[in-house]
């Protein structure tokens, strides 16, 4: 009697559907807006955060062994119903109460540096996308959450930018490539 209980509870068990929600992986797709962006590879990272409504924060840091230059007009941002560029970084110059506006900044070798976007970013908390043109190339910044986002940072600030060889950093610290590089196309 036992033994025909316990085949028909098993067999009435395997009638119930299992339950899906439980068992589903975790969304792994990248948000659609964000107010996180990086862009992430062995020569450089690029971060942007949207501190608050219409702010944007850029910071890089440069693992190369070579000046280059990043004009504020090279950054770009995806708004819901347009595309913005920006227009100025401003620089905080220590004691003064005002960031000074600049067009353009210098990359020095094995360097990090962060900066105020300005431009007509109206209060956007998120936005679609970023984009800097850097070079002959253009970097496309994946979005990111916020957690996402304080991980890659917590990282990148413990990169030791006097080190001769990167690579130990990026073994030590499991930096992941993020984002695109592309040439830039010509109009």
């Amino acid at each position: 009697m036992i033994g025909i209980s316990l085949f028909l509870f098993f067999a009435f068990m395997a009638q119930i559907p299992a339950e899906t929600s439980a068992k589903a992986p975790p969304q792994t797709h990248p948000p659609d807006k964000s107010a996180y962006f990086a862009f992430v590879d062995r020569d450089y990272i690029f971060t942007i955060e949207i501190v608050k409504p219409g702010v944007p924060l850029l910071n890089f840091v440069s693992m190369t062994d070579q000046d280059a230059r990043l004009q504020a007009k090279n950054v770009r941002f995806t708004l819901e119903n347009r595309k913005v560029t920006a227009k100025t970084f401003a620089v905080e110059a220590g004691g003064q109460s005002q960031a000074i506006p600049v067009m353009a900044l210098s990359v020095h070798p094995r360097s990090s540096f962060g900066v105020r976007v300005n431009g007509e970013f109206d209060n956007a908390r998120e936005v679609l996308g970023a984009t800097i043109r850097f070079g002959s190339e253009d970097l496309k910044l994946a979005p990111l959450s916020n957690f996402d986002f304080e991980v890659l940072v917590s990282k990148v600030n413990q990169i030791n930018l006097g080190s001769p060889d990167f690579s130990e950093d990026w073994r030590v610290l499991r930096l992941q490539k993020m984002g695109e590089r592309s040439p830039v196309r010509r109009q």
